[in-house]
């Protein structure tokens, strides 16, 4: 019996990365999944290569979006037993560079969009009698922003706390709310770093980690396999969280 069997599925920025080493871990379990990203055009193309998947495209630097984003994707899929919030970005930048319009726009996609989807996602799961939302936060959530600006770090320590918030409120309705913070991960936004950079990061377990090993942790939180966890946050980070 496949985990995830007849679990329907939104993952947020699932066109690259670790979101869509998730939707394909999800669907391989079972799942119907939906995949989203700002490009129709990607999005058709990703949800073409995984069976009974749902294009949801839409843009998240307007926060709405997201809310809409998750009544679409119940109402094509006949309803949601889950979301992963995936979406969002960012870039190093020093405090003295920040300015307030930039706060909100970090503030906009990496808070402010999974918040509204977590609402919608909440109330439709509480009519249907529970569900369970993931919410990639960061290993930047858990201290100073030393890799990335103070605004995504302090967006996904936001992330972070609602995710216990959430979790609170829901468990009376059988709906499970997690996090898992990864540090850094094998993808395009990592491509550049240096054979050299990579080892002055310090992971004590030397290497950065790949999409699909977040995308386990993933579905561990999705599945009856962590039934009896709600309001945790797990670090996917080789231990670089660990300091020294």
């Amino acid at each position: 019996m496949k985990r995830l069997e007849g679990m329907r599925i939104l993952v947020t920025g699932s066109t690259r990365g670790i979101g869509k080493a998730v939707a394909e871990r999800l669907a391989l379990e079972g799942a119907r999944v939906g995949i989203h990203g700002r490009s129709q055009e990607v999005v058709n193309r990703i949800a073409q290569t995984i069976p009974a998947a749902v294009g949801i495209p839409a843009d998240f630097s307007e926060p709405e979006n997201a809310a809409a984003a998750v009544q679409r994707f119940a109402g094509e899929a006949g309803g949601i037993e889950g979301l992963v919030n995936n979406a969002g970005g960012g870039r190093a930048a020093a405090f003295r560079s920040l300015t307030l319009e930039s706060w909100r726009k970090t503030f906009a996609v990496n808070l402010e969009a999974a918040v509204l989807a977590c609402r919608e996602a909440y109330v439709l799961m509480r009519n249907q009698g529970g569900g369970a939302i993931v919410n990639i936060a960061s290993l930047a959530a858990h201290g100073p922003g030393r890799w990335m600006g103070a605004d995504y770090a302090a967006a996904k320590a936001g992330l972070v706390s609602v995710t216990k918030s959430l979790a609170f409120e829901a468990a009376r309705f059988n709906i499970r709310v997690n996090a898992v913070s990864p540090g850094f991960v094998e993808t395009d936004l990592t491509a550049a770093l240096t054979l050299e950079m990579r080892k002055r990061l310090g992971i004590p377990l030397g290497r950065l980690a790949r999409p699909e090993e977040v995308a386990e942790t993933v579905l561990f939180l999705l599945s009856t396999d962590s039934a009896y966890m709600t309001g945790e946050t797990l670090l996917v980070d080789g231990g670089l969280g660990l300091g020294g």
